[in-house]
């Protein structure tokens, strides 16, 4: 594991590039980290959710006195919920996907350190027109509620959050991604790394923003910083 103590802790950058803001790339990222987080809290709810059914169904059985219209009401009630959870990422997916429309066309440029992750905003055509600030990121807050069916906790240590870094360039911030941070967790993807911390905020960057003996180096040294917080996913 990485120790920010150690004589080889000295920050050194693996990676450097840039790369243009794709609704789709983000949108997959997404999907894949609503896979990886969401179908888990979904099964676990709904298993809930017919136990609660069941147990209900066995009280207007078993009712002697046929009181059972409150149990009818309980059944209604889950089953209204049950919907409700089974259709939450999906809502979620298309609310993100309305909000990334209008990031298309921002370019980013990506620092990989051994320590650290920096994205900065090199152009957006938003700003220069003389448009409102902007995030690069694909996140809970983003969409006005944690991401439905995952598992984000809205009153995680803010302490997790990425800094911001103000360049003063008229520009959104950089923001500075601490890889030793214990809530930061990083997933590989088959064409993209996919950043997220405490499951709240999302950062998807795409393998070509880096060049191949880049992103050979991330994928050989990252995992052995990061240890168990960097997952390989095939998707």
């Amino acid at each position: 594991m990485f120790d920010e103590n150690s004589p080889s802790a000295v920050s050194e950058q693996l990676a450097s590039g840039q790369y243009e803001s794709s609704k789709d790339d983000m949108l997959k990222g997404f999907a894949v980290f609503q896979k990886k987080f969401a179908g888990r809290n979904v099964i676990i709810q709904m298993i809930l959710v017919f136990i609660a059914i069941m147990i209900n169904v066995v009280n207007i059985i078993t009712a002697n006195d046929g009181d059972y219209g409150g149990s009818i009401l309980i059944i209604l009630l889950c089953v209204f919920i049950g919907a409700n959870i089974l259709t939450a990422p999906k809502r979620t997916y298309k609310k993100l996907s309305r909000a990334l429309e209008n990031l298309e066309g921002v370019i980013y440029g990506c620092d990989i350190f051994t320590d650290k992750i920096i994205i900065s905003t090199l152009h957006d055509p938003l700003v220069e027109k003389g448009g409102e600030d902007r995030s690069d990121t694909a996140s809970a807050e983003d969409s006005g509620d944690a991401p439905e069916g995952t598992a984000a906790d809205n009153d995680a240590d803010t302490s997790d959050a990425p800094e911001e870094i103000d360049e003063n360039d008229g520009l959104p911030p950089a923001t500075l991604i601490h890889i030793d941070n214990g809530g930061v967790e990083m997933m590989e993807c088959n064409d993209m790394y996919v950043i997220y911390i405490r499951k709240q905020n999302v950062f998807v960057i795409p393998f070509k923003a880096f060049a191949d003996e880049d992103n050979e180096e991330v994928r050989k040294r990252l995992p052995l910083i990061m240890g168990t917080r960097y997952h390989k996913i095939n998707a």
